[in-house]
């Protein structure tokens, strides 16, 4: 696999940082199933950058919502779209930071955050309310936060696998071979494992209806005010 699949992206926070970045943008495009390769080397040099999540994810929510008010009949369908934007808004907030300027956007309420992601998860998956207690009992900075509902997310997914009857191991399986298909000239033979376990993540989600465990996952940022 090339260094811009999520399974070769390091540690839990990088991970985090990737699947938060591809479930956001896909929520805000409306369809499609995964990011590019050149969109994960992009989503990897912010991250190597130090870019922080929610600049990413409010400069695309800004892109997007500008196309809707603009009717543009041309869809926004990379994470490149966005590298002039986000450029600007990491330099901005940067002199802001080094100017010693009050910056207006706050910083995510965490505990606020962890108890609507709790909330949450659907009442029928298996181990719901343990889950959801090990959520809000989660406490500290964003940095501390985020890879560790990235390893409670890993370890939830496999546990949710292991756990499948043979029908639904049958039926995902079946769903991510239908959405691999189209792919398949398109990537790169050592991509395509890759490939295939990012969209069987996502299948797994759509069976059990199950958000991703993020701090910047549209349910947990249910929590801000508006």
């Amino acid at each position: 696999m090339r260094s811009t699949d999520v399974d070769t992206a390091g540690s839990a926070e990088d991970q985090a940082y990737f699947q938060t970045l591809e479930a956001a943008f896909l929520r805000l495009r409306g369809s499609g199933t995964l990011l590019a390769a050149d969109d994960w080397q992009l989503a990897s040099a912010w991250r190597r950058s130090g870019v922080p999540l929610d600049l990413v994810i409010a400069t695309m929510e800004r892109g997007f919502a500008r196309q809707r008010e603009r009717r543009s009949r041309r869809g926004i369908s990379s994470l490149r779209y966005f590298r002039a934007a986000v450029a600007a808004a990491w330099d901005e907030r940067r002199q802001l930071q080094a100017g010693g300027a009050r910056l207006e956007e706050r910083p995510p309420a965490v505990p606020e955050r962890l108890a609507a992601l709790a909330a949450s998860l659907p009442a029928d998956l298996p181990g719901a309310e343990r889950l959801a207690e090990e959520i809000r009992a989660l406490s500290g900075s964003v940095a501390e936060v985020e890879p560790r509902l990235a390893r409670l997310d890993r370890a939830l997914l496999d546990r949710l696998e292991s756990g499948l009857g043979e029908a639904d191991r049958a039926a995902i399986d079946r769903s991510v071979q239908g959405a691999l298909a189209p792919l398949r000239d398109r990537l790169e033979p050592d991509e395509r494992q890759g490939t295939a376990e990012r969209l069987r993540v996502q299948a797994l989600r759509r069976h059990w209806r199950l958000p991703l465990l993020s701090l910047f996952s549209p349910e947990a940022r249910e929590a801000d005010p508006d």
